[in-house]
């Protein structure tokens, strides 16, 4: 059994994640599936939680440190080379599924291909690949003038310049935070029935969606803020241009959901290149 007091305080894995670039720092590796480490002293000499004794590492090569695979002083010159060496975050979503339920804002969508656009952009939407499999695609509108987050087709990548990057090793979770205030997190999760998905969203009770979604069913949660804009898809609703709330809505079919009307130069300020 896992030791719960092991687990470091959330300022404490902030640090270490950050001090890698968000990637595992091992020559080669580059997973953002990222766990930790202690070695300065180990766990098993003193249990604490000082990030100078403690490193940001994948599943597997934290593994590999428990049991000896480097020594002190190689573990601190991944601490300090990691960072510079790391370029893009990036991973891949493994859920595979032919239909899936979406809830994007606490409304929820499902057999819809494109749940958002903005102008002729699609900014969350679907594609199938050639065995007929859904793959989720994610554009993140900002006014920072900077790039951002993107999934495309579930391999989803951050360039490292960010405040804060979640992925742990379950790989069905992905969270990114910047400077500004720009937030998206994308979560997959399996949902046996009605009364399960009830359980984590209370007011879906008011939803007649048992004759139009097969459960059990997968579901993938989407959550995204861009700063200084009336564009929010938060945990429980969703504000779009003029104040308008949405929460606790169900769509099933059709081809777009929310359509924004935006002019071409707005559209270029929303999603910026480089």
């Amino acid at each position: 059994m896992t030791d719960p007091g092991r687990k470091p305080p959330r300022a404490v894995l902030l640090a270490l994640r950050q001090e890698v670039g968000f990637c595992c720092p091992v020559v080669g590796c580059g997973s953002p599936y990222l766990t930790w480490h202690h070695f300065d002293p180990p766990w098993r000499t003193e249990h604490h939680h000082r990030p100078e004794g403690m490193i940001a590492l994948c599943r597997e090569h934290a593994d590999k440190a428990d049991n000896g695979s480097f020594t002190d002083d190689q573990l601190r010159k991944l601490k300090l080379e990691g960072k510079p060496r790391s370029h893009e975050v990036r991973g891949r979503f493994d859920w595979m599924r032919r239909d899936l339920l979406a809830v994007v804002g606490g409304n929820f969508f499902y057999q819809t291909p494109i749940i958002l656009q903005l102008g002729t952009n699609p900014c969350i939407w679907f594609d199938r690949d050639e065995d007929g499999y859904l793959l989720l695609n994610f554009k993140m509108p900002t006014i920072s003038g900077h790039s951002r987050a993107q999934i495309d087709q579930n391999t989803w990548s951050v360039v490292p310049q960010v405040d804060e990057v979640v992925c742990p090793p379950s790989g069905r979770l992905v969270e990114v935070s910047y400077s500004n205030g720009d937030k998206f997190r994308a979560e997959f999760y399996d949902a046996a029935s009605p009364d399960e998905l009830a359980a984590r969203y209370p007011t879906s009770r008011t939803l007649d969606w048992s004759d139009d979604v097969n459960f059990p069913v997968t579901a993938v949660e989407l959550w995204e803020t861009t700063a200084g804009t009336t564009i929010e898809f938060g945990p429980r609703f969703s504000r779009m241009p003029g104040n308008n709330i949405f929460r606790d809505c169900f769509t099933c079919g059709g081809n777009v959901a929310f359509c924004i009307n935006i002019s071409p130069v707005d559209l270029a300020r929303l999603f910026p290149r480089g």
